[in-house]
């Protein structure tokens, strides 16, 4: 989820949001630099505007096709689930619903590792939809301490909160749901919010 500019950025103690974006408009001033010393360059000047305009744009494009913002990271969208598991965690929660084997629910221990680091306060658990041993072993082994795991547990409710969307994530405090994300509407802003949450 995160490059090396965006780690090191979240070291110092950046915000998610600050971390995503600064490398941004570090690009945006490299490509100013670029266009002050092109357009001392004596040229004709369509051939010049051509040239100013791809290289002042290089360092913003070049960076936004590795690391590309996608809409998460511009919008803090949630969602209400129809139905809520039984078992609601007391406290205030992070639950982060997974499927064993998936691929994007796997990439999830990192962020959440740090989150957990973050802030202290808030209380995150990894609820499996599906008993699978040896998934919950390679999860528990990348997880923080502080981070729980439960499998089993009104498996089909906490599936059908999620939507059949994995990961999930739902933010319970005092048993009373606060927010809820889907994957693909999980970003920066999100985990800003979770970040500062009390």
């Amino acid at each position: 989820m995160t490059n090396f500019f965006e780690e090191f950025l979240l070291n110092i103690g950046f915000g998610w949001t600050l971390a995503k974006y600064f490398p941004f408009i570090i690009c945006l001033i490299l490509g100013f630099l670029l266009f002050k010393i092109w357009s001392k360059i004596k040229l004709r000047m369509w051939f010049k505007l051509i040239v100013l305009t791809l290289v002042c744009s290089m360092p913003f494009g070049l960076y936004f096709f590795f690391y590309p913002i996608y809409q998460p990271d511009v919008f803090n969208t949630a969602y209400v689930p129809k139905m809520l598991p039984d078992d609601i965690p007391t406290g205030t929660t992070l639950a982060v619903v997974v499927l064993p084997g998936c691929p994007y629910c796997a990439q999830t221990t990192a962020v959440m590792n740090r989150l957990a680091v973050q802030n202290t306060k808030l209380k995150i658990v990894y609820y499996f939809v599906s008993e699978d041993p040896a998934s919950e072993r390679i999860f528990r082994k990348q997880l923080h301490p502080r981070i729980a795991l439960k499998s089993g547990i009104d498996a089909p409710r906490w599936m059908l909160a999620a939507e059949g969307v994995f990961p999930s994530y739902l933010l319970f405090d005092h048993k009373q749901l606060k927010r809820a994300w889907h994957n693909t509407t999980f970003g920066v802003l999100a985990l800003d919010e979770l970040r500062a949450y009390k």
